[in-house]
Order: C-alpha cells, then structure tokens, then sequence
C-alpha cells in the first residue's frame, strides 16, 4: 500500500517499482521538509495521483506495464492536472531518453545517480513555476521573462518572451537557454551583466538574476529580454 508521511511542505508522490529507490526518496524529501506519497506502479500512481492532488510527482521510467513515458503522457492528458510537475528520475541517459521524457510531458529529466542539491533544487524550482503559472504570473510580469534552472534548462516563459523566441509555451524544459548563447554572452550572463544573442531575426539583450530561497540556497534563474537596434561589436 502507498504510503504517506506527514509534514507541513508539499506533497510529492514517488513512483518507482523498486523500494530501495523509494526509501532513499523518502529519506531525501522527508529531512527537506516534503511530504511524501509512494506508489509502486503506473496504475498505482496515477489512482493516488487523483485522490490526494500531489503538488509534485517524481517519476521513474522503466517499471513494468506501464512506463513513467506512459503515466506522464497520461497526466498531461487530464486537465486538473496538466501543470503538475512531473520530474523523471531515471537510470536512462541516452540523448533520446530525456528527448522521449520532455515529449511526453516531464517537467525535468534527471538520471540515476544524481545529486541531492540537484533533484531538491530542481524540485523547488518547478513548484515555484507551477504556482507562479497556476495563478497566470508569468503573463503579469513586465516584458519577455524566461525562468530556468540553475542549469539553464527552461521552465517557464512569458508571452512576449515566447514571441521573441519563437517558442510554443508548452514545449518549455526542451532546451537549455544557455544552448542559445555564444560563449562570450554565457560568460557575461553568468556574472550577472547584460548579455546580447539574435534569435529568429531579432537582436536581443537580457540580464538574468538568481533567485534565492529564505535560507539562502539558490533556486533558479529570471531571465529578462528585450529587442535592441544593434548588437555590439
């Protein structure tokens, strides 16, 4: 049977069919403050998934009878729940693993072994986004903002910023915004100062700001673009 344990934070199902996997997810999400919710199956998930209406869902793969491509293809379909952050968890690391991932819906794809920081950060991150595009945020910010991770992947981006870079909204986590980048305006992106890049026509600036949480720890990026009359030389 699933299981629950009881805190104050967010709650985030766990599905993988391997217990010692679920173990160790437990023992992370618990001491950061989550609660936690276990399923062992894809049918199983997705049950639990519609009874108790997890903030997030972590995600393995390959599970037999029903894949995690399969029950993210699933959760995109219903509508209550087409924003859920759903972050595959996987020992699969091909290029085309993470591409089938993203294109069955996952917010993120990380694989098997990872880094704590990195699955805990990439989770807050794509709750903060989920709550920020639940309440329509992203289109009530001034201008073309895009968010990322702390690895430039994307998350989120608002209308303009979607104009500007030709981009469909539901197609964010596809890229790594820094793929854009030459390495010269990475470099300046990264320290803080205004970077330059063109895209489909248009020569754009931005700067981008690191988000941090109450305690400190970096959270995700705030990208933020804008049209100019000339690149600089």
């Amino acid at each position: 049977m699933p299981e629950t344990i009881t805190s104050s934070g967010p709650r985030v199902l766990v599905v993988d069919d391997a217990p010692v996997n679920i173990k160790l997810m437990r023992a992370i999400l618990t001491a950061a403050g989550y609660q936690v919710l276990e399923a062992t199956s894809g049918p199983m998930a997705l049950e639990l998934m519609r009874r108790e209406k997890p903030e997030a869902m972590l995600l393995d793969v390959s599970m037999p009878g029903m894949t995690g491509y399969e029950v993210c293809e699933t959760v995109r379909r219903d509508v209550d729940f087409r924003a859920l952050p759903v972050i595959m968890v996987t020992g699969l690391s091909l290029p085309e693993d993470r591409e089938r991932g993203l294109k069955s819906g996952a917010t993120e794809f990380i694989t098997k072994p990872f880094d704590r920081r990195e699955l805990l950060t990439r989770l807050r991150a794509s709750l903060m986004v989920a709550e920020g595009s639940e309440s329509a945020l992203l289109d009530h910010l001034p201008g073309a903002v895009v968010l990322t991770d702390l690895a430039w992947n994307v998350f989120g981006l608002s209308s303009r910023a979607a104009v500007l870079l030709n981009l469909s909204r539901p197609a964010v986590g596809a890229f790594a915004f820094g793929e854009l980048l030459k390495p010269e305006a990475l470099a300046a992106a990264r320290s803080g100062g205004e970077f330059h890049f063109e895209m489909n026509g248009h020569e754009l600036a931005g700067v981008q700001q690191i988000v941090r949480e109450p305690g400190g720890g970096e959270v995700m990026r705030v990208i933020s673009l804008r049209t100019t009359e000339s690149m600089p030389h």
